[in-house]
């Protein structure tokens, strides 16, 4: 490193570090970022299958309800900094974008342009160039990288001071968290920083895993891994009312997906965060036996006999109206972390904690997250961006 002292220093160097450094021009200040793995954006490579689903499609009023009671607090940002403002930024750099037939995407023509694309991804199909795009602008920017710098403690003292494990110490007028939260710990969200900032007395809902498949007892479906069912209504229930099944935490419809170990598909993955071991999930496949795939009607007729062997009719309406299963886990490599820095200690016009001069939170690491479809990393654009502005006007850069 090149000094102890910073004006900025971000600590994390995935998706929302590097977006924020790619947005702010450092000029002559000093700004550093601190990766606590050997590489950078890791986590990005991976996201969307390697093809990185950067952003979706639509007017940015419906991207509010992506992120359930979360979103009327983060309606500011995404609207200052919106999925088409995102979309022309890369684009203006040369990655062109596509959607996830592999249709271009073009941005040039406004929201019109975007409304019916979806999910969108660069049209090569890589999330490398993202990366590279983001690596490159931080670098324009003059940002020093430091990987392979944990941090292991945070403070205030006049200045913010930031221990690396190795013991050595930084100073810094402004700290940015764009730590990410608990899944993939070998990228370096490992939730270490949550500690840290608990310490500080910031206050941090439990993370959790979000956006990951769920698993439940007595799973009879592991032979019909691979087989997806459109338009299931899948409903978690609350702790409180896992037995008398009258209490839902929420409520979802989608493609729902058989593995070998459990359940997945999109509308696992959105509710996977309200499922919890002992609650009870209900999975209400809406059709009839009959359109359903065969070797599911076989098991569900298996799962519908008597004790003489015999077909119950009434079982088997019940199950194909509410097959009802208690949860035993989440897998704990979501794509993503519910939970974080809770949003009410957060000023969402500039991303600064309230109650810690200098101190900003974005990205992953803060309580919000979104269903899947690109909704995750326009959260991090999103507050990246608004952290920007706030930086830049605070340091006139």
């Amino acid at each position: 490193m090149n000094n102890n002292e910073y004006e900025i220093v971000i600590i994390g160097g995935g998706a929302s570090g590097l977006m924020l450094a790619s947005q702010l021009d450092l000029g002559g200040a000093p700004g550093l970022i601190l990766a606590g793995s050997s590489a950078l954006g890791t986590k990005l490579l991976m996201s969307g299958g390697g093809r990185c689903n950067i952003t979706h499609g639509g007017p940015v009023k419906d991207f509010v309800y992506a992120y359930g009671d979360e979103g009327q607090t983060l309606r500011r940002c995404l609207y200052k900094h919106s999925n088409l403002e995102l979309a022309k930024w890369f684009s203006g750099l040369g990655v062109d974008l596509a959607d996830e037939n592999g249709e271009p995407v073009d941005a040039s023509y406004g929201s019109g342009g975007m409304d019916s694309a979806g999910r969108i991804f660069p049209a090569s199909g890589k999330s490398r160039d993202i990366l590279n795009t983001l690596i490159g602008e931080a670098a324009a920017n003059l940002w020093q990288i430091e990987t392979d710098a944990k941090v292991s403690g945070l403070r205030k003292d006049g200045s913010w001071v930031i221990t690396l494990i190795n013991g050595y110490e930084l100073k810094a007028e402004n700290v940015v968290i764009a730590t990410g939260g608990i899944t993939y710990p070998e990228t370096g969200s490992d939730g270490s920083m949550f500690e840290m900032l608990d310490d500080l007395g910031l206050d941090i809902n439990e993370p959790r895993p979000a956006l990951a498949p769920v698993y439940v007892e007595d799973y009879p479906y592991a032979e019909l891994s691979g087989i997806s069912i459109p338009d299931v209504t899948v409903i978690a229930f609350s702790s409180d009312a896992a037995c008398t099944c009258k209490g839902k935490a929420a409520k979802m419809k989608g493609d729902l997906l058989f593995t070998h170990e459990g359940l997945s598909g999109p509308v696992i993955l959105n509710i996977s965060k309200h499922a919890e071991p002992g609650e009870l999930i209900r999975l209400c496949y809406n059709k009839e036996l009959h359109e359903l795939p065969r070797r599911m009607q076989r098991i569900l007729r298996e799962r519908s006999r008597g004790l003489l062997g015999d077909v119950r009719t009434n079982v088997l309406a019940s199950l194909l109206d509410h097959d009802d299963f208690t949860v035993t886990g989440v897998d704990e490599r979501g794509m993503v972390t519910a939970g974080g820095v809770s949003l009410d200690e957060m000023d969402m016009r500039t991303m600064a904690a309230k109650r810690f001069d200098g101190l900003y939170v974005i990205g992953e690491a803060l309580d919000a997250d979104g269903i899947t479809g690109g909704y995750n990393l326009q959260l991090c654009w999103s507050t990246a961006c608004t952290c920007a502005d706030d930086l830049r006007s605070k340091l006139c850069l």
